[in-house]
């Protein structure tokens, strides 16, 4: 019923244990993404603590991730006794799909920053959907095909490039919006050069050597993202995406399956 979707509701009796060593794997293979991700980026902070890769070595950090993905994977497999063999192949046959296409999408980012390209908004939002959709989706499917649910992939898929690119351009707003947790600091993607679809919206309206002469500054980026309304391009765009994963949502003949999506809509955006 919708009393399993409040906030406070008790989901201990109701969840197998099989499910929730699946959603902890899940999480575990997220970790890992984002301890190799942090060394590729660059990026100084996670969760406002210093990185694994700079409080312990790039060395150690490969080997936490690498082994954060052996164990994900291990704790979905050995769920095969009780799901059955049939449920575990398909749920890591789509973990691994999702794998593959969250490192395309790392790549075509690496790519854009080390080519120096200039980047247009669709390409970010190609980039996003690859990093960042693929983790929704399987986490989607995994939860559904364990409940032996009827699963349609297409409209999975769909919602998850909303709800990814979506939940994508708000952090690229919350970045400039915050000076702790997990930013640390405001305006980070400037200081590692992350292709943002922030500054793609700049380069668009023709802002490239206003912002190669910022190199880097903060403050004078912010200066021209509101001056060329970007901000507001991107409020704008991701309110368009969360109200299409709505409507995908609302018209979908499962009740069950469309209070679930709305749940994840308001939760994650």
């Amino acid at each position: 019923g919708k009393d399993v979707f409040s906030a406070d509701a008790d989901l201990g009796d109701l969840i197998p244990m099989s499910v929730k060593r699946i959603a902890a794997a899940i999480e575990v293979l997220h970790k890992a993404s984002l301890v190799h991700d942090d060394i590729e980026d660059g990026d100084r902070f996670r969760y406002g603590r210093e990185t694994i890769h700079r409080t312990h070595g790039t060395g150690p950090a490969i080997n936490v991730g690498d082994f954060l993905v052996g164990l994900g994977y291990r704790l979905i497999s050995k769920q095969a006794e009780t799901l059955g063999a049939d449920c575990v192949a398909d749920i890591l046959a789509q973990l691994s799909a999702a794998h593959l296409d969250l490192c395309r999408g790392q790549g075509a980012e690496l790519v854009w920053r080390n080519n120096g390209s200039a980047l247009k908004p669709v390409d970010a939002l190609s980039a996003y959907a690859l990093k960042t959709a693929p983790a929704f989706e399987a986490a989607l499917y995994a939860g559904l095909r364990a409940a032996d649910a009827d699963v349609d992939k297409g409209v999975i898929k769909k919602f998850s490039v909303y709800l990814g690119e979506a939940y994508q351009v708000l952090n690229d707003l919350q970045d400039w919006r915050e000076h702790k947790g997990n930013k640390v600091v405001s305006g980070r993607d400037v200081a590692v050069e992350h292709p943002t679809l922030l500054r793609a919206f700049a380069l668009e309206a023709g802002a490239k050597r206003r912002l190669t002469g910022a190199d880097g500054d903060a403050d004078k980026i912010r200066s021209i993202y509101e001056e060329l309304g970007v901000f507001e391009k991107a409020e704008a765009l991701a309110e368009k995406l969360r109200s299409r994963a709505i409507a995908l949502a609302e018209s979908l003949g499962d009740p069950a399956l469309k209070d679930l999506l709305l749940f994840i809509v308001r939760t994650v955006v």
